[in-house]
């Protein structure tokens, strides 16, 4: 930091060379290097990146929410306070998914469904049957560990039963507009709640997808789908106050093919359509680069 400078490693002809280089004008940094707050704050006042944090998944869905343009696609969601509003909103939506506020890669998600006096809880693979008392135990011991959202259970399932949803993937261009790169269908094979590939599943393009699971309705499905990825990104940077570059936006689609949002990531993998992204990156950098320099 005193020297402003920067160390690493640089491909030439396919060997990798340590070089040690100014600080650039852009940097593409992951969000997950926010933690080192001192080096982002020196990064910040040296250089430009358009990664930001958004709320949690909870202060996101408040925003949209309250703003109302979007609105249509947020679930039923309660904060973790005590077992008898948990009770009580379990009740009411009889089905609900609890995710960990800032979770990553489907861990230590549930679904429970109330069947008269039992409990159904899923996970992963599993099943179990819950007892009031035993239910009482999992809150305890589980839910109370670490901060937790529960939220009405939307059944995007496939005609075989197993979670999905849709991930559109976007990336800033060469003109610095959003631009979807892909959109996929993400399927939990064998799962119990999750569609997370990174637990076993599989994927599907969009159009055979919705043909096979959802048929005459399957075109308006996908027209609402690709009106989302040209809209919602833009909204997002305008409420969060964030200029962004990537976005992975999670789509659930219930059986009568209504659009609920899972999950806004601003920092996607790129497993999937690596090289496109790849593509749409270099350009997105030299118009950063070209505006930057003026």
């Amino acid at each position: 930091m005193n020297q402003k400078t920067i160390k690493g490693k640089i491909l030439i002809d396919n060997k990798w060379f340590k070089k040690e280089v100014p600080v650039p004008l852009f940097i593409d940094v992951s969000v997950y290097s926010f933690k080192y707050k001192k080096q982002i704050k020196f990064l910040r006042e040296h250089s430009h990146f358009t990664t930001g944090r958004l709320a949690s998944k909870e202060g996101a869905n408040e925003k949209i929410k309250e703003d109302g343009e979007f609105a249509h696609l947020i679930i039923p969601t309660m904060s973790h306070t005590d077992f008898k509003n948990f009770s009580k909103f379990l009740k009411e939506h009889q089905q609900i998914v609890m995710k960990p506020r800032r979770g990553q890669r489907g861990e230590g998600i549930f679904m429970l469904a109330k069947n008269r006096n039992k409990y159904i809880l899923s996970y992963d693979k599993k099943e179990e049957v819950l007892s009031k008392k035993d239910l009482k135990k999992f809150y305890e011991e589980t839910l109370s560990e670490r901060p937790y959202i529960y939220q009405k259970y939307i059944h995007s399932k496939t005609k075989f039963g197993d979670p999905f949803d849709c991930r559109i993937r976007l990336e800033k261009n060469g003109k610095g507009k959003w631009e979807v790169v892909i959109n996929l269908i993400r399927i939990g094979s064998g799962q119990k709640v999750v569609s997370n590939v990174a637990q076993g599943g599989s994927v599907s393009e969009l159009d055979p997808f919705l043909k096979a699971n959802y048929g005459d309705k399957w075109e308006s499905i996908k027209d609402s789908i690709i009106e989302v990825g040209r809209t919602f990104p833009y909204k997002l940077e305008k409420l969060f106050n964030q200029e962004l570059g990537s976005l992975g936006i999670d789509i659930g689609i219930d059986q009568e093919g209504k659009l609920y949002l899972f999950e806004s990531n601003n920092a996607p993998g790129t497993e999937f359509g690596e090289g496109a992204i790849a593509l749409v990156k270099c350009d997105y950098y030299k118009y950063m680069l070209d505006k930057l320099s003026k």
